[in-house]
């Protein structure tokens, strides 16, 4: 069995390339960041309102793993939310949505 890596580098360079802009036009922190954005929102915004600094807010945009708890907490400070869909091989689907309450801290 051949792993996806060894298959990769047999790729010709310009399917490479294809793929990896498409691989970043589905990165978790680019849609993030178009979010933000089209919610007329600054990155210093979005991290004063859910607790966190600038400089966090900028990693998660540019990351392609980010905790689930730092997302629910970036959403809600726009004032939107999360849903998950786990999906199973068979096609089935179950949608997960995440309560703000948990995850964002509350201040007095």
């Amino acid at each position: 069995m051949t792993d996806w890596k060894t298959l990769r580098e047999e790729l010709p360079e310009d399917v490479r390339a294809r793929l990896d802009g498409k691989r970043g036009e589905r990165r978790l922190g680019k849609a993030l960041a178009e979010v933000r954005k089209a919610m007329q929102a600054t990155q210093q915004e979005v991290a004063a309102r859910a607790g966190m600094t600038q400089n966090t807010v900028s990693k998660i945009e540019s990351a392609d793993d980010v905790l689930l708890s730092s997302i629910v907490r970036y959403m809600h400070s726009i004032g939107g939310g999360v849903e998950l869909v786990l999906k199973t091989r068979d096609g089935k689907a179950r949608r997960v949505d995440f309560d703000p309450e948990i995850y964002v801290k509350q201040t007095a």
